[in-house]
């Protein structure tokens, strides 16, 4: 357009603007604007771009007469700009499909603006496609090239992308501290799971071995009565085979007690007639080895073979006789020495006196090893000397002996299996013990007896700090060790009295319901006293 003055170029518009305000509203239309432009250009320009000039010149989005003159400036622009961005569109179309891929499209739109480009503008344009990724045209395209930003429209934009940037910033940390606290709070709460399962395992634990240890206790008791029950059931029976053994020795006494008189008698009288016949024996022998005549010699060897079956005679009723006092005196020297003789000469056992004096010599055999075997206080030994009493059928003649042997051996079991419990204590039952800042009394009492049978003297175990450094001994020293190794034997009688009255201040039930460890160390204990007063009976 050429240059005008002000009147002038105000009598043209006036007149332009009245010429195509047909509906005389004051104001253009897009389409009016658009008809007015292109009858001033060739082909004037698209209605988007009149669109995109109206917002850019216009307040509202119809065109009054003072804004008409910025709106057609603006159109023209946009008309001239789009004539030489067609040629750049139709160098980047090489396959004249009047389509341009967008990596090109952004690069065109960023060579238009240069350092006017604006990112969030492209973005947006790739946003309102209605395909994206496909072929972009040039009207697609068209307003968006000829929409150069301003400087202060990129400035702002920067600072609204500051803002977005900064709001994405804070929304993010808000994100994160929300997380953060959702974190801690999973944390807290995993953490809480954890102290309960935790506190309900160890509940469970606990009850675990409180049933645990009542379930042992229990099979401890009942197998306990058992045994009691089977000694005295044992004991009763022996008692019973000991009684009714007296009653067959007394009435045996009774009915042979002149008989030992009459086999003493007897035995003098044989061995008077063995002496004589033994005499006269060597007499003929010698009468016989002096004899010169023959006839002589054979009437003597005669003499002599009948002197010597009645010296035989004589003596074997003097052994049988003696064998068979032996057996009613059950004296074991005798028994020995007539089974000898009766052997020795070979004899026949036609009253079965030998078998008997056997027997009886089998018979004190077992009581002299069943007393050596309870001496020693060992258990197989112990053992083997009561299986050949009963093997060979001598409970009822050792009953007395054998319900002893019993008790003994009761006892020593108990004590070996006391033994086994306390080296399969665990250490962490032992550490309970010693984990007592202020122990109970009964505690503390079981151990001072336990540390006292040990070798230790009372009054060190007076301080529990003391008592605490001897319990958490480990080796060779340990607590356990040594419980295991000490012989009631060795103990001595005033220890173990001492040790028995402290004792006997409680009962076993009282100090399983304090700690389960203190009482095994209990009945180790009272079963060591038990077992050392007996050795020194």
């Amino acid at each position: 357009m050429g240059e005008l003055s002000v009147i002038e170029k105000r009598h043209v518009f006036d007149h332009v603007f009245n010429q195509y305000d047909t509906m005389r509203t004051g104001e253009f239309t897009p389409v009016q604007l658009q008809i007015l432009h292109g009858d001033l250009r060739i082909g004037g320009i698209s209605m988007p771009q009149v669109l995109a000039s109206l917002a850019y010149t216009c307040a509202t989005d119809m065109c009054s007469e003072t804004e008409l003159y910025d709106a057609l400036q603006e159109m023209d622009r946009r008309y001239f700009l789009v004539q030489d961005l067609r040629w750049e569109f139709s160098m980047l179309d090489r396959t004249q499909t009047d389509l341009i891929t967008e990596e090109q499209a952004r690069w065109l739109v960023q060579t238009v603006h240069g350092r006017y480009f604006s990112k969030r503008a492209w973005e947006e344009f790739l946003l309102r496609r209605a395909v994206p990724g496909s072929g972009v045209s040039f009207a697609e395209i068209e307003v968006l090239l000829c929409d150069i930003p301003s400087r202060l429209k990129l400035e702002k934009e920067n600072k609204d992308d500051d803002r977005e940037k900064e709001e994405r910033l804070r929304r993010q940390r808000e994100l994160e501290e929300e997380a953060e606290k959702q974190r801690q709070r999973l944390k807290k709460e995993k953490e809480e799971n954890r102290k309960k399962k935790e506190q309900n395992k160890k509940k469970d634990d606990d009850e675990r071995r409180k049933r645990e240890l009542e379930d042992d206790e229990r099979k401890k008791r009942e197998e306990e009565e058992r045994r009691k029950r089977e000694e005295e059931e044992e004991a009763k029976r022996l008692k019973e085979l000991e009684e009714e053994e007296e009653r067959r020795r007394k009435e045996e006494e009774e009915k042979y007690k002149d008989v030992e008189k009459v086999k003493e008698d007897h035995i003098k009288e044989e061995e008077r007639k063995e002496k004589e016949t033994e005499d006269e024996l060597n007499r003929l022998k010698k009468r016989r080895e002096q004899e010169n005549d023959e006839k002589r010699r054979k009437q003597l060897e005669d003499e002599e073979a009948k002197m010597s079956k009645l010296y035989i005679e004589h003596r074997n009723k003097r052994v049988r006789y003696q064998l068979k006092v032996a057996i009613k005196s059950r004296d074991k020297f005798k028994l020995e020495y007539s089974v000898t003789e009766f052997k020795k000469y070979n004899l026949e056992d036609t009253d079965m006196d030998l078998q008997k004096a056997q027997r009886l010599i089998k018979e004190f055999t077992a009581k002299d090893n069943l007393k050596r075997a309870m001496t020693k206080r060992e258990i197989e030994e112990l053992e083997q000397a009561m299986n050949f009493v009963k093997k060979n059928g001598f409970e009822a003649q050792l009953a007395g002996e054998m319900q002893e042997a019993n008790q003994m051996l009761s006892r020593l079991k108990r004590l070996e299996r006391i033994r086994h419990e306390i080296l399969e204590l665990k250490q962490s039952t032992v550490a309970e013990i010693r984990s007592y800042s202020k122990p109970p009394l009964v505690v503390h009492t079981v151990m001072t007896v336990t540390l006292l049978i040990l070798g230790h003297k009372e009054k060190d175990t007076k301080d529990w700090k003391a008592v605490q450094a001897l319990v958490g001994k480990t080796g060779k020293e340990s607590l356990k060790r040594q419980c295991v190794q000490t012989q009631a034997a060795k103990i001595p009688i005033a220890i173990a009295k001492r040790a028995k009255t402290l004792l006997d201040k409680f009962e076993l039930d009282e100090v399983r319901d304090v700690s389960a460890g203190a009482a095994t160390f209990y009945v180790w204990a009272i079963t060591m006293v038990e077992e050392a007063l007996d050795v020194q009976k």
